[in-house]
């Protein structure tokens, strides 16, 4: 668990500075100013998503494990039984395919 929240810590750090670089440069390329943040927010975002895929590769191996579907085929019925079995992975495959 450790190396996870080190790489996560890690690959923010690392995608809000290229964000960051990225909006100073596109400001003084086009002259454009954007809003203070946005480059940098979308970096580290994206920068923790690339540390965690691993998660969402498991969680979705998981349902197919249990009912050899791919998720977005499930019934409610056969996604609560996925639940049942692998309680978190279900939670982290819902907020990757933002299931609401």
């Amino acid at each position: 668990m450790n190396n996870r929240i080190k790489n996560s810590l890690r690959n923010g750090v690392w995608g809000g500075l290229a964000g960051f670089i990225a909006e100073r440069g596109l400001e003084y390329a086009t002259g454009v100013d954007f809003i203070d943040g946005v480059m940098e927010i979308a970096g580290a975002t994206l920068g923790v998503l690339a540390a965690n895929r691993d998660l969402i590769q498991l969680a979705y191996d998981s349902a197919v494990q249990v009912t050899g579907k791919e998720p977005k085929d499930l019934s409610n019925a056969e996604w609560e039984e996925v639940r049942q079995k692998y309680p978190r992975a279900v939670g982290y495959l819902e907020q990757a395919l933002a299931v609401r």
